[in-house]
């Protein structure tokens, strides 16, 4: 109950909480897939480079599932190859991982 009262306290005075910093990479694609996910729900506007509205909200879908991916654990992998299914799953995330970042970047001034 304190921890979640301390966390809470400094997530309004620095935007986050020392518990963020555990996993904070996990922490920041957690934030930004849930801001897209609203962004996405309010949107009005999409870039004027020539894509239409279906694809910005496919494009902005597509920025979602890659943060999303970044936040989802890899203790649940099992079998008997552990190791290898580690691996692949990593190599997932990390193709994910940089789609995602270069699709953020390339929209970034669109998401007003």
């Amino acid at each position: 109950m304190l921890n979640t009262i301390r966390d809470f306290i400094q997530r309004g005075r620095k935007g986050y909480a020392s518990r963020d910093l555990w996993s904070f990479s996990n922490w920041l694609s957690t934030l930004i897939a849930s801001g897209l996910r609203e962004f996405k729900k309010n949107c009005r506007t999409y870039p004027s480079d020539g894509i239409s509205w279906e694809e910005w909200m496919t494009t902005l879908d597509e920025m979602i599932e890659c943060f999303e991916e970044q936040a989802r654990s890899l203790n649940n992998i099992g079998g008997e190859n552990f190791m290898d299914n580690w691996r692949k799953r990593r190599e997932v995330q990390k193709k994910k991982l940089h789609r995602g970042l270069e699709l953020l970047g390339k929209y970034w001034w669109d998401l007003r």
